[in-house]
Parts: structure tokens; sequence; C-alpha cells
């Protein structure tokens, strides 16, 4: 299997639901793409976003398609 790790983009939390752990995020063309609690990169034991938060995110394409592998809150 060949994957393929993306360089970092630019993007914002369209929404997520803390109790699943789920949510989709949004880079800056508008392209939406699911997003799991262990793609988030803290050093908190609760990994958590905020709707509307500033993110900075990874995508690893693979035959099955793109996938967020990193999400950092940006600065």
């Amino acid at each position: 299997m060949n994957v393929r790790s993306e360089a970092w983009q630019n993007g914002v939390v369209h929404w997520f639901d803390e109790m699943t752990g789920e949510g989709l995020i949004k880079d800056q063309n508008g392209k939406s793409y699911y997003v799991h609690y262990s793609a988030i990169e803290s050093s908190n034991k609760w990994r958590n976003l905020q709707d509307e938060q500033k993110i900075r995110f990874k995508l690893v394409t693979s035959a099955n398609g793109s996938q967020v592998s990193h999400v950092k809150v940006a600065k």
C-alpha cells in the first residue's frame, strides 16, 4: 500500500462533537474532511477542538483516499 503525507494546510473547525470525538474541518478552499480526536496533537490528555477554531493539519493520501493525520491549533 502506497501512503503519502502531504504538506501542512491551514483550515478551520466546522464542527466537533466532544462526546464522540468526531467532527469536520474545512481547508482554505472550503473542502471538508472528517476528523477523529486521535489525529489531534495536544499536550493535554483530553483532545478537543472548538467550532470555528483556526487549525493546521496534514492529510495522508492512500489508495483509499485522503484522511486527516495531524491537527494542531493555529497560533
